[in-house]
């Protein structure tokens, strides 16, 4: 990781205007076969401690539920928003984006469906959510065919339940189509605290909408963790590039 002198400096200038933003999969955590055995990499915590007691507002925005996050790294003064922006853990209590609860049953009939036509996708694993689902590729035998055949499944299922699909590293997401945004959640949280300058990690497709978040602070840094799966686009719209979890968060530890 080679960073030019003073890409950082706007955003360490005025740390109570500042915000920082990551995703946990990918960012803070490495991508690993079993969802459930996800854990962030050493120091991430203690930085994200320290990150919040000087910043503004630090948030970890995820696709993964808070009732999920909470369970792997939970740092006071840390916001978890999870669902791409979907819900957000408030003082113990998990609150939710209006449009989104509106879908919950749509949901839910797209699950069962899923449950159904997935049985002959060997690999292929549901995951629930609440308010979203993600069907997940990484432990078949060969997960690219996994996908190729699961695909058309998922995006029957979603299209009669009037649910969005959304790609990403080895799984396909179904979410409602309003109120699962990264982007929203960003924004919402620039708004709420009057921010002028942001740093943004993400490792994926449902990153860029944050990082076109930033578009027009002061001061805006999208730092892209780069895999051999990550999207061209991500990597193309960022400002940094590290290569791993690991350098990420060391890239972290320079705003302490």
């Amino acid at each position: 990781m080679t960073v030019t002198p003073g890409i950082l400096a706007g955003i360490a200038a005025r740390p109570d205007r500042t915000g920082i933003f990551c995703d946990f999969d990918g960012c803070l955590s490495p991508i690993v076969p079993e969802p459930s055995a996800a854990r962030p990499v050493r120091g991430a915590a203690t930085i994200l401690g320290r990150l919040a007691a000087r910043y503004a507002s630090v948030a970890i925005v995820s696709g993964r539920s808070v009732a999920d996050l909470a369970r792997r790294i939970r740092v006071p003064g840390v916001r978890l928003i999870g669902l791409h922006g979907m819900e957000e853990l408030h003082g113990g209590v998990v609150t939710v984006v209006p449009e989104a609860e509106t879908a919950r049953d749509a949901v839910e009939r797209a699950a069962r469906e899923l449950e159904r036509s997935l049985r002959g996708v060997r690999g292929a694993m549901l995951e629930r959510k609440g308010l979203a689902l993600a069907v997940h590729f990484r432990r078949a035998p060969d997960p690219v065919e996994a996908e190729r055949i699961a695909a058309p499944l998922v995006v029957e299922a979603a299209a009669d339940a009037g649910l969005a699909v959304v790609p990403g590293r080895r799984i396909l997401e179904v979410r409602p189509m309003e109120g699962g945004d990264k982007g929203n959640a960003v924004h919402r949280v620039i708004d709420e605290r009057g921010l002028t300058a942001a740093l943004v990690g993400g490792d994926d497709v449902g990153d860029l909408p944050a990082f076109a978040a930033l578009d027009g602070l002061e001061a805006a840094v999208r730092v892209a963790v780069a895999s051999a799966e990550a999207p061209a686009a991500l990597t193309e719209r960022a400002d940094l590039i590290v290569g791993s979890p690991q350098e990420f968060v060391g890239l972290l530890r320079r705003l302490v």
